[in-house]
């Protein structure tokens, strides 16, 4: 289917653009890895600092909702493959196959499949009798995982190429905050945000790609249940 610091102790810098909102860690998905890999650095949102160079604040503002947004509909994704796993017992909590056998095995005297169009998927049910409400709601949770999976994707590009565009200009970017801020000691501090900024954007960086391959698994294993080669 073609388908990745010093910062004075100001309460004015302390306080981000963008209001932290830390979430539980999420579990990695295919393969298993081993326990608390990666936890805290999967888990924290982008928090962006001033550096007082308003075009500067910006591009880093956009940076930070895009990936935070892109992490926010990864969690979803795991979440609701959570939810289908919970609910029919799977044993392992990342498989879209099992999940689907399990299904099947529920709702024996319903025909089901799982359907694929381009980067969408769905589970199909065919019944003579009404399809019960927790089968209606498993289709629901699964139309949700795909339209998850496929927000994961669609953001990675345009994110991937707004964070290599701040990397890349870091030398031009400390020239500009230097030349709008005369004074020594208010220039470091904006400098020192800067810096944090960019390790923002280098986990971001490290990290985004890591939900697009989830997200891209799912995607193929959702096309072989559904009986199209990736």
């Amino acid at each position: 289917m073609g388908c990745c610091f010093s910062s004075p102790d100001r309460d004015d810098e302390r306080e981000p653009l963008i209001q932290s909102n830390n979430k539980t860690p999420t579990e990695s998905a295919r393969p298993p890895r081993p326990a608390n890999t990666d936890v805290d650095q999967r888990s924290g949102r982008f928090t962006v600092r001033r550096v007082g160079v308003s075009g500067l604040d910006e591009r880093f503002t956009d940076v930070a909702e895009t990936f935070n947004r892109q992490q926010e509909h990864y969690e979803s994704m795991k979440n609701k493959l959570q939810t289908l796993a919970s609910r029919y017992h799977c044993p392992v909590n990342d498989s879209l196959s099992e999940c689907l056998r399990r299904i099947k095995e529920k709702h024996e005297l319903c025909h089901i499949s799982l359907e694929v169009k381009g980067y969408d998927f769905s589970l199909m049910v065919r019944s003579d009798a009404e399809i019960p409400s927790e089968l209606k709601r498993t289709q629901e949770n699964v139309t949700e995982l795909s339209r998850a999976a496929k927000s994961v994707i669609s953001i990675s590009t345009k994110l991937h190429e707004m964070i290599d565009s701040l990397l890349r200009a870091e030398t031009s970017i400390i020239s500009q905050i230097e030349a709008a801020e005369s004074r020594h000691q208010e220039q470091k501090r904006l400098v020192d945000n800067l810096q944090e900024n960019l390790k923002e954007a280098r986990r971001a960086k490290e990290l985004s790609p890591k939900y697009r391959k989830e997200a891209g698994n799912l995607l193929n294993e959702a096309a072989l249940l559904s009986g199209i080669t990736p």
